[in-house]
């Protein structure tokens, strides 16, 4: 059943990166979210605030235990852990009264670039779930 809530919380992560890097995309050219756009990538972020950290505790004794996982999963767990950790801090450190306009503009900046560094987290993550799947069903077929 463990199995089965890592890749429930894989997927849902994989679902709500891919929104917020699609509504991210103005990023790259200069311009601020608004409307739909900021509303649907506020909506995913709170999707991925929630299933980031149960990933990281429930997905770490699997990762931990190398005979039970790949080295692109453990790599992918670890970048995205990573990665979210700072996308999720950056936007957080904006939210309190301490930094200035232009340390927030850093941030901000910060934020986006740790947040599409998520996207091929997200993908080495689920290939080598699907690696570590496909090695454990040829050792349960195998004979002897």
């Amino acid at each position: 059943m463990h199995r089965w809530i890592n890749w429930i919380l894989a997927t849902v992560i994989m679902v709500a990166v891919t929104i917020l890097a699609l509504t991210a995309l103005p990023f790259f050219s200069d311009q601020h979210l608004e409307g739909t756009r900021l509303k649907n990538h506020m909506l995913a972020s709170g999707v991925l605030v929630v299933a980031l950290p149960l990933m990281a505790i429930l997905g770490l004794p699997g990762v931990i235990n190398t005979g039970a996982s790949v080295g692109i999963q453990r790599f992918g767990f670890w970048l995205l852990i990573a990665a979210g950790l700072v996308t999720i801090a950056t936007m957080f450190l904006c939210m309190l009264p301490i930094p200035s306009t232009d340390q927030m503009h850093q941030l901000i900046e910060i934020h986006g670039y740790a947040g599409f560094a998520t996207v091929p987290a997200v993908l080495l993550l689920i290939a080598g779930m699907v690696r570590s799947r496909h090695i454990q069903a040829t050792r349960s077929s195998t004979p002897g």
